[in-house]
């Protein structure tokens, strides 16, 4: 499968994450729990590839991997393969 993003996307989800965390107090989701708020906020979708989530962690690789000049902010994994955490920046 071929999940294709934009620039756009990754800037919207990002800010997107950051105010959400900002206005509820919440120093970090996992991605399963950023999935969840973006599919609720009708951002991104949760529901595409194997399993819930899916198409956000792969727009997380995929900003990994060097597909995209931006980020998610506060993005990260400890090592590849590892869960994913989002952190708020501030």
């Amino acid at each position: 499968m071929d999940f294709v993003y934009t620039e756009q996307q990754v800037r919207d989800v990002s800010d997107f994450l950051q105010l959400y965390m900002k206005k509820n107090n919440i120093p970090f989701l996992t991605a399963d729990e950023c999935a969840q708020a973006l599919a609720d906020a009708s951002i991104l979708t949760n529901t595409k590839g194997p399993k819930m989530g899916f198409n956000f962690r792969e727009m997380l690789r995929q900003c990994r991997d060097g597909v995209f000049n931006n980020q998610v902010s506060g993005a990260y994994q400890r090592k590849p393969g590892a869960r994913w955490k989002i952190s708020y920046v501030g």
